[in-house]
């Protein structure tokens, strides 16, 4: 019960907590910066297949998107907090999943699932850093130039590609 009335109370503050609620799993995509030249760091998913990609994560219920992501970090890549440099977060917007609609339940929801509600956030990381992938969740990484991500994007699915290209747009304002 208790919870509930946490929930009810963020409605009026907290996007994530509204998107939830009617069906929407939120989720964190991370593009992350070099702090040295103009290349982000994208990852090959375990599951992908080909695809590349900045890291995402699923915001957990009372997480924030900055926390999202910190996490997002840590288990994909096993980069600390104290080794990004978290820049500003953004809202990309929400997409139907119909193919996965009601297949999956989200925590606090009223509604079966209906889709994903992004959100994009910019953090900067020396290249040096040491990357650890979680071979559960990453099976690659790669610093890439803007270049290298448009011959890239290839192999990702339309709504993958349209989610960068919304992403670039809104946190670094660069047309992909």
């Amino acid at each position: 019960m208790l919870d509930w009335i946490k929930v009810a109370g963020k409605l009026a503050y907290d996007r994530p907590t509204r998107e939830r609620l009617l069906g929407y799993r939120p989720v964190v995509i991370c593009l992350i910066q070099s702090l040295e030249r103009d290349a982000f760091l994208f990852v090959q998913p375990a599951a992908g297949r080909g695809a590349w990609m900045p890291p995402q994560e699923g915001i957990p219920p009372n997480a924030s998107v900055e926390e999202a992501t910190s996490q997002c970090l840590n288990v994909e890549l096993g980069v600390s907090r104290n080794q990004m440099h978290f820049r500003r977060s953004v809202w990309l917007g929400r997409k139907a999943i119909p193919e996965r609609q009601g297949s999956r339940d989200v925590e606090f929801s009223i509604r079966p699932m209906q889709g994903k509600a992004y959100y994009g956030s910019l953090s900067k990381v020396a290249e040096d850093t040491l990357i650890t992938c979680n071979p559960a969740e990453v099976s690659g990484h790669e610093w890439m130039s803007m270049a290298e991500i448009r011959d890239r994007m290839t192999g990702n699915s339309d709504r993958k590609r349209e989610l960068l290209r919304v992403l670039f747009a809104k946190l670094v304002q660069m047309e992909l």
